[in-house]
Parts: structure tokens; sequence; C-alpha cells
């Protein structure tokens, strides 16, 4: 006698993955599911339990059923050849009679001898035909939040793909930056060099493993999810008796998207060009100490907007035109550390203790000349702050607009500042008493003070910069620097 005729198909559902089993095992408490799901249940487990009764075991991880691996066989051959079979009706197992109605209470199709048997006393019935519809109506509702998070894990696959594709780009760029830089340290430096473009190599290698790594685990979930809305979806077309025998796994199978975390891009993945190109004079002054410039903050590309043009030297930036954002190669990819509202850009380096000092110039010979000035925003915001959409709170900067002066404290309303200026300032000092609790920005030249904000800092704050200006920079100012950094006074 086959194993149809004393089984159901529900003795053979995993329990993890609500499918038939494939390569079966069997835990100490006897309950069984698919060796890879196990495995993988186990895996985000700090110890071994059954996904049925949550029964601990010290075990090692168990063999393959084979008795059971050989019954799940014979139960898919015997179904298959069934279903298969031309003119065949499905029967009821219990009494071979003819599936014509569906009890309501157990969500399952049942023969009249079924509905007249103790077992579904009470029970509500509908016949198959006019059940069908609202049942596959169900699965299919329960299908969109799985076929949702398909489309999400689809495009984070492109957004890895973009990004490894970005880190080429940053590689090269970098490099060639790099190589500038040496060249003009000379013979001195060539140890120094070859160890820099090795870290920047590791980096690129590591990195762009993260993102292949990402990349795959990805696509692995989105093969996953394909297969199993396929196999839903090839149930819905399937008979209708079959499907409502059916109807209970393909319902669980269809709300699995519960079990599958909606997909997360990498944070950190992109190359830490600071790192290599920031100070990177200072940091070998003992051997060229005369040539040494150091700037107290250097910027961090990886958190500018995509408009936003960094130039190598990691303190001169400014918006790009239209031209040169139509010319780029790759474009930016929208990483969880980058602005994408504001035309903004943070220093490399946050604080959390101290008094820092830092002057940006905003107004050039030119601008000067000719009486021009360009909008910018300088000031720090804290670690947390959001770096997508507006930044509601966690922000402090001093605004310039057509000449009027803002100060902006988010979420406080901004205040628009009365200045007597004897001129524009062509440079603002920017300085940081995180321990004191204030941020006052002043012009260094006329030694005027322009606006201070009093603050309680209770986490990292970083340096803020803007510049919505297509044609003019803003640039973090050099200091002087003997045998260390000397910050301006």
């Amino acid at each position: 006698m086959t194993s149809g005729s004393f089984f159901q198909e529900e003795d053979f559902l995993c329990p993890v993955c609500f499918d038939i089993f494939r390569d079966p095992v069997v835990v100490p408490c006897s309950h069984s599911a698919c060796k890879t799901c196990m495995e993988e249940y186990w895996k985000h487990k700090d110890y071994q339990e059954c996904p049925v009764c949550r029964k601990r075991s010290s075990m090692p991880f168990p063999a393959v059923s084979l008795t059971l691996k050989r019954l799940c066989e014979g139960f898919l051959q015997e179904r298959s050849s069934r279903d298969t079979e031309p003119g065949s009706e499905r029967l009821c197992g219990q009494h071979k009679e003819k599936l014509k109605l569906f009890c309501l209470e157990d969500e399952q199709p049942v023969c009249l001898v079924c509905r007249d048997s103790r077992r579904h006393t009470g029970h509500k019935f509908c016949p198959i035909d006019e059940v069908i519809q609202n049942q596959q109506e169900r699965v299919k509702a329960e299908l969109e939040p799985l076929k949702e998070k398909l489309r999400l894990y689809t495009e984070s696959k492109l957004t890895c793909s973009q990004t490894e594709k970005y880190i080429m780009t940053q590689a090269a760029e970098t490099h060639r930056e790099i190589k500038k830089e040496f060249q003009h340290l000379h013979q001195l430096l060539v140890k120094e060099e070859e160890a820099r473009i090795n870290a920047l190599m590791e980096e690129e290698k590591e990195k762009t493993r993260m993102v292949k790594e990402k990349t795959k685990e990805i696509s692995t979930i989105i093969s996953t999810l394909s297969d199993k809305i396929q196999a839903v979806e090839e149930n819905l077309e399937g008979d209708h008796v079959t499907f409502l025998q059916r109807y209970k796994a393909i319902l669980h199978k269809a709300r699995d998207q519960d079990t599958v975390p909606d997909p997360q891009l990498v944070s950190g993945a992109l190359i830490v060009v600071a790192k290599h190109l920031g100070n990177l004079q200072f940091r070998v002054w003992e051997k060229m100490q005369e040539d040494m410039k150091y700037y107290p903050v250097t910027l961090d590309p990886n958190t500018a907007h995509p408009d936003v043009l960094v130039y190598p030297d990691m303190v001169t930036f400014r918006s790009r035109n239209s031209g040169e954002r139509e010319e780029m190669e790759t474009p930016v990819p929208d990483t969880p550390e980058r602005f994408n509202l504001y035309e903004g850009i943070l220093g490399s380096e946050g604080f959390d203790s101290g008094t820092h000092t830092w002057d940006v110039e905003v107004r050039n010979e030119y601008l000067q000349r000719y009486g021009y000035s360009s909008d910018w925003a300088l000031g720090v915001v804290e670690e947390s702050v959001s770096r997508k959409g507006v930044i509601e709170k966690g922000g402090w900067r001093l605004e310039q607009h057509g000449g009027v002066y803002t100060a902006r404290s988010v979420p406080e309303s901004p205040i628009t500042l009365l200045l007597k200026l004897r001129q524009e300032p062509s440079r603002i000092r920017v300085t940081l008493d995180w321990d004191g609790g204030t941020l006052t920005f002043s012009d260094p030249h006329y030694k005027e003070h322009l606006h201070t904000f009093t603050h309680t800092f209770t986490e990292k704050v970083f340096p803020y910069l803007s510049n919505g200006c297509k044609t003019f920079t803003l640039r973090i100012l050099p200091v002087k620097v003997h045998a260390a950094a000397e910050q301006p006074s």
C-alpha cells in the first residue's frame, strides 16, 4: 500500500518553510524539519531548540532521516501521478467519496459523509465552486506584502551594484590624488606612499568584498522569495480541489513575509577617502615639515549631497552645475551617511570634548571685486542627525542668503541677525566649545562677533557646511604648523 493511503499532506509539512520535507531531520523531541531549514533556524539562535515545541537540545546536528525522506518522496510521486491522471477526481482520504464541500471552520475540503460526521458537528459548509474565489483572493492578498518585500530587495540589490561601481571610481580617483601628493613630496616619501597605496587597495578590496557579500545575500533572499511566490502562484492556477486541500500550507507560505526582514543597505561601505587624503601632508610632517599644511577640519565626501563636488584637497567644495552632473560616469549611491535634501557636507571627524576652531573662506577675491556673495551655511550637527529629508533637530548653523545673516538652531525658529559690518566677511571663524556649551561665529579679519549659540551638548557633533553656489567654492583654511598644529587665536 502506498504512503498516500496512510498519510495526509499535513503529515509531511516542514514547520519552518511549510513545504514538503526536503532531507528531513528528526530532533530528540521527535519533531521534524528540513535540514536546511533547521540549520538556518539554529544559526540565529544562541542554543539549539525545536522550532515546534521550543525544547532545547545539546545533541549534535541530527542526520537526515532516510525513512522519512523515502515516505516524502513516495507521497510526492503518488501526488504527482494522481494530479496528472486524466479525468481524475480528488477523493476523501477517509471515506473515498468525492470532495464537494468546504468546511469553513476547519478550512478543508470534505465529502458528504464528512459533513454528517461527529467531527464536523455544528460546522458550516459551502460548495467548493462557491468558496474557491474567496479563498484565492485571500491568498492573493496575503501574497502582496511578500511581493513588496521582493521589490524592496530588488531595489537594494541595484543600489549595492551602484555602490560597488562607485567604490571602484572612488578608488581610482583617490589613487590618482595620492600619486600626485607623493610626487610633490619626492623621494623621502616613497616608503610612505607605498604604504598608503597598499592601505587603499586593502580597503577597496575589503569594502568591495563587503558589498559583494551583501549583494550575494540579497540575491539569495530574492531567489528564495521568488521561489516562494512562484510556488504559491502555481497553486493558485492549479486544480481548485487540490488548491483547497493544500490551502493551509499555501496560506502559511504566502504569509511567510513576516520572517523576512526589510532590506538594509550596507552602512559604511564606501572608501573612507578622508583617511587617505585628509591631513596627508601633516601626517608625514617629520619628513617635509617646511612644506606642511594642516587643516583643522577635512571634509567627508561620503556624507555630501549628490550634487556637491568635493575637490581632491578634501577642504574645498561647491555645487555641481548641470553639465558636470551629466558628465558623471558613475552615479553617486544614496548611502545612509549621505544628505539627500540639503547641499551640505560634514567634516570627517567629530568632536565630543574640548575647544575646536576652524576658518572657512566664504568670499574670494573675485566676489569681493565685483560685490557678489554666494549663499552658504556653516555650523555643527549631532552625529545622530537625520541625513534624509529635513533636519528637524540637532543642528546649529549660521546662514547667509543675499547678504542677510540668519542663525538657526533647529527645531527653534530662525533668528535674523541685524549686523553692522564694516565689510562683508571673506572668512568666517567657527569656534566650538563642547564642554562649555557654546558655538561662536566671528569675522577673524575685523575681529567682529557675529553670533553665539548656547547649548548643553550631549553627543558627538560634526562640522557642517553648505554651499548652493555652482561657481564659487567654500574652502576650509589651513593653520600654521610647526612641530604641532596651532589653533587660530
